[in-house]
């Protein structure tokens, strides 16, 4: 039985329409059964009213059918589904709203949809049953058990769709099952305040602040705080951005704001990248490398590399990480390149970069201006630009991601399982031990294996075209139009020393790292502050250069410690004091001798030796130095040739070997003279 005038008798509900002609390959989705089972129904007279068409095809009208079956067609076809509702019942939708409603029901999850239309099917199925004439109780037994929904939730739905055309059943019913259509409890404005505070602070789980502020409105009377769900609901409509900046910070924030995806049309060498690391491994240094023999730390990775290619120039190991640790990397990196330095170093904010021995003469967020006294570090030595990555933004730094890969590569290996200790104690293996630490020989030994295969990898970086970096390196340093710059020998042995700032004492000397230096040059020069040395990091023994500015002012020895009973030191250093002494007495007296004019020019000359200010000629004032604007190849004054300090110390020690011949000569005749005039 379809819905017809037996319907209208039982429920009130007035029937329109025929009763629908169905095909036999429709019928095998309704029916779930075989197409030679369907007809095989028709030819068997199961189906009343089953007849073929001119064409031969079995066609069953939708009466005949199971009323489940008959249910699930109004769904399928709800728009031509009969529109039963009496007059007095009938309800319609305005365009706006029919259009809200279908938007929610397309935008709904697919599980929210699947649900919405099983509700479409029991309500046809129960307007079915009606229609046939099943009592209430026996339609509420079959509803749940094809279903599974109660009499109060079956009337609710019922109640949803009253009145409405078949066609809107199912959006209709989505929004009645997302609980659009409960009452719910409208906030206190104090409560949702407090509510908001504790679910937007940082590690807060929304349960725990919506049970708070439930206490909360116990406390102080608030009769407006909603369930759970209704809570959640409330705060997930907030703006994500705003969330996650309240519960997770800035650095969060940023990764949700726009990028910027960077062109890799650099040439080779421009801009080299420079950072260090602390490396996931505990080693052994059982030879005293870096500090006691024996001692287990973990290593610090200081790594240069070209921007455009990708290439690792050059790296170092320490065991601390300073200015040191920088200095290793950048001269390992010359000499992979042959001398050939960057026009730009992209560098990390950290102490052993910001230090003015290596970035001295450029400016820094936190040290400012560049002062006229300041030291010109290793850079700015080689003119080489400073370029500061952004504060916590490790993109700004393209070897931040080599250091990923290679940790991936070197610190996971077989070989160093027990000693790999992870990023964070929650990284740490289970078979991590602090005994099972690796020698450090080991450790530098497979990071050159894997800096190796990395530089014959294919990248899949930008510009990279599916090469290693090795390949682009060797393609763009050969390419036309290239221009690398290239420094000298003896500004690479500058960059091996190690720079300080130092003060003057009165009597010339002054202290590097608890080791004491003078000559007399320095005892000349003005006392004070102002002044910088270049000394060698290896041996404090080796002669130090005094600097101011960029220029080489002079050059210093290392007083060395004599045992307090040696007469022979204290000798030498009387004959030097006498020499000394001797030195001034004779420019005093030369200086008094001048006339005023040559005396100007005097003071003049010794001042630009002395002191690299500016002496008025007329009232003989000091005047600022002016500073260096233009870039140069190289802005401090080189060491001296280390061939000339041996030619010059060979010089010396002649002349004194000379000396002390004359001198056991003479000894000698004395002698020989004394025993004749003795008779012995």
């Amino acid at each position: 039985m379809s819905l017809s005038a037996e319907y209208l008798k039982s429920s009130g509900i007035h029937v329109s329409g025929t009763d629908p002609q169905i095909k036999s390959d429709e019928l095998v989705k309704l029916l779930g059964i075989s197409g030679q089972a369907v007809r095989a129904n028709c030819a068997e007279g199961r189906y009343n009213n089953a007849h073929k068409d001119s064409a031969g095809a079995w066609l069953i009208p939708l009466s005949s059918l199971p009323l489940l079956a008959q249910a699930l067609y109004w769904v399928e076809h709800a728009d031509i589904a009969p529109d039963d509702w009496a007059p007095d019942e009938r309800r319609e939708l305005s365009d706006e709203d029919a259009e809200i409603l279908w938007k929610r029901l397309e935008s709904a999850s697919v599980k929210l949809k699947d649900k919405a239309q099983r509700d479409e099917e029991a309500c046809h199925l129960w307007r079915q049953l009606r229609a046939q004439g099943t009592s209430i109780v026996d339609a509420l037994l079959e509803i749940k058990a094809q279903y599974g929904l109660g009499k109060s939730a079956l009337y609710e739905k019922l109640a949803r769709i009253k009145g409405y055309a078949p066609l809107h059943w199912r959006a209709l019913l989505l929004g009645q099952w997302t609980g659009e259509n409960a009452k719910r409890t409208e906030w206190h404005p104090a409560a949702w305040a407090f509510f908001l505070r504790q679910a937007l602070s940082p590690g807060r789980k929304k349960k725990t602040a919506w049970r708070s502020t439930k206490r909360e409105a116990e406390t102080n009377g608030w009769e407006g705080v909603p369930g759970y769900d209704t809570a959640k609901k409330d705060f997930d409509r907030l703006p994500r951005d705003v969330v996650t900046l309240a519960k997770e910070g800035e650095t969060a924030l940023k990764a949700m704001s726009p990028k910027l995806i960077r062109k890799y049309d650099l040439p080779v060498h421009d801009t080299w990248s420079l950072d260090a690391r602390r490396i996931d491994l505990m080693a052994r240094d059982v030879n005293g490398k870096y500090g006691p023999a024996g001692r287990v730390f973990r290593l610090y990775l200081s790594i240069y590399m070209d921007v455009r290619s990708r290439m690792i120039l050059g790296y170092a190991f320490s065991g601390t990480l300073d200015t040191s640790l920088t200095r290793a990397a950048f001269i390992k990196a010359i000499k992979t390149t042959g001398n050939l330095i960057p026009r730009k170093v992209a560098l990390d904010n950290g102490m052993e970069n910001a230090a003015k021995e290596i970035s001295g003469g450029a400016s820094w967020r936190r040290r400012g201006k560049v002062k006229e006294d300041e030291i010109i570090g290793l850079f700015a030595t080689l003119s080489i630009e400073a370029v500061w990555a952004t504060v916590a933004h490790g993109q700004a730094k393209p070897v931040e991601r080599l250091f990923g890969t290679l940790a991936q590569m070197h610190e996971t290996r077989d070989e160093f399982k027990g000693a790999f200790c992870g990023n964070t104690p929650e990284a740490r293996p289970e078979e991590w031990d602090i005994a099972k630490a690796v020698p450090l020989e080991l450790v530098e030994k497979l990071f050159d294996e894997e800096v190796a295969a990395y530089h014959r990898t294919t990248h899949r970086g930008n510009g990279m075209e599916g090469k290693s970096p090795l390949q682009v390196y060797a393609e763009h340093l050969n390419a036309d139009g290239s221009k690398a710059r290239r420094i000298s020998k003896a500004q690479a042995r500058l960059c091996t020393y190690s720079s300080d700032e130092i003060t003057i004492r009165k009597d010339g000397s002054f202290t590097i790292l608890g080791a004491s230096y003078r000559s007399d040059a320095t005892a000349a020069l003005a006392s004070g502050r102002g002044y910088y040395v270049r000394y060698n990091p290896l041996n404090l023994s080796d002669t130090v250069y005094v600097y101011r500015h960029e220029k080489l002012l002079c050059q210093a020895q290392r007083i060395e410690l004599t045992s307090f009973n040696d007469k022979a030191a204290a000798k030498r250093i009387m004959r030097d004091r006498a020499s000394y002494t001797k030195s001034v007495k004779q420019q005093k007296k030369a200086i008094l001798a001048m006339r005023n004019s040559e005396n100007q020019e005097y003071l003049a000359r010794l001042a630009d030796r002395i002191v690299p200010e500016v002496i008025d000629p007329g009232t003989g004032e000091i005047l600022p130095g002016s500073k260096v604007v233009e870039i140069v190849p190289a802005k401090v004054d080189p060491l001296p040739d280390q061939k000339t300090e041996v030619a010059a110390e060979g010089v010396v020690l002649a002349k004194e070997a000379k000396r002390l011949q004359d001198l056991e000569g003479r000894e000698a005749a004395d002698r020989i003279r004394k025993r004749a005039a003795g008779g012995f």
